[in-house]
């Protein structure tokens, strides 16, 4: 089971905060339409890319946050990864990654999520729970990760003697930086889409169900308030419905997103009116 907020808490709230400007005197575009400048979606289908996000996640869930015991051979991974679509968004700069984030699937009753294993006595809604829906179309969005250079905003200072538009260029980077948290959940969203697995559940902090809400991902506390990892709640979204309700900017990083997943402008190709 991940802690999702206690990785991308801090990033979202910082990215909503900051990366649509103050004002808006007039037309202003988004510095998330240069993400693809700095980023780059890939799917981890071979084993080489899988174990490069499972180095990934023991640095920020075993060193940096130490919420899962450390291993040996410095790779953190568990049962769930075997049925899981793996996703990593790289930083061009470096080649390294800047965060990943899975899809835990499950194909019959028997294979449980993990909000199922852990936290099935606090699962309280009537109709939205794993057990109501087609077991081929569930899925639980986990293990999150994201570096603390890229969460913290650590990034290098420009150095003062670059030319301006290296300047406005390692800004642009700083921004998007920022984003790195949100994308993974729109990575997310559009992992579940492309494979059918529209309902989707997490565990998630109130407080960052709140923060992804303002950003236009509509997740629906369906269970109690647990103690694991922090305060946690099981969440639900149904992942078709969450191309309407984004806001617009993010709908334009949602369409980069998809072209570098699936070479699918995928606002567009499901008519979702007002991107530029």
């Amino acid at each position: 089971m991940s802690s999702l907020a206690a990785v991308a808490d801090n990033a979202l709230h910082n990215a909503v905060q900051t990366v649509t400007p103050p004002f808006i005197a007039q037309p202003v575009s988004s510095p998330l339409q240069h993400f693809a400048r700095f980023f780059q979606a890939s799917l981890a289908h071979s084993s080489a890319q899988k174990q490069q996000t499972f180095r990934l996640r023991h640095q920020v869930y075993c060193e940096e946050l130490q919420f899962e015991p450390g291993r040996d051979n410095g790779l953190e991974h568990d049962q769930f990864d075997q049925r899981a679509i793996h996703c990593a968004i790289s930083r061009l700069s470096t080649q390294e990654l800047a965060g990943t984030v899975r899809l835990i699937t499950s194909g019959h009753a028997s294979e449980l999520l993990p909000v199922e294993h852990y936290c099935a006595s606090a699962l309280q809604h009537p109709s939205l729970t794993p057990q109501q829906f087609d077991r081929q179309q569930i899925c639980e969005i986990s293990r999150l990760a994201v570096p603390a250079e890229i969460r913290l905003r650590k990034l290098a200072t420009a150095p003062s003697n670059i030319s301006s538009i290296n300047t406005l260029l390692h800004t642009l980077e700083s921004r998007c930086c920022e984003a790195v948290a949100i994308s993974l959940y729109l990575v997310a969203m559009l992992m579940c889409l492309h494979y059918k697995k529209y309902h989707v559940f997490v565990m998630a902090e109130p407080a960052l169900a709140r923060v992804l809400r303002r950003i236009g991902i509509h997740f629906v506390q369906i269970g109690d308030v647990v103690d694991f990892n922090g305060k946690r709640a099981p969440f639900y979204v149904d992942a078709r419905t969450t191309l309407n309700t984004l806001g617009e900017e993010y709908k334009v990083l949602t369409d980069i997103l998809s072209e570098q997943l699936f070479a699918t402008d995928i606002t567009r190709h499901c008519g979702i009116a007002g991107v530029n």
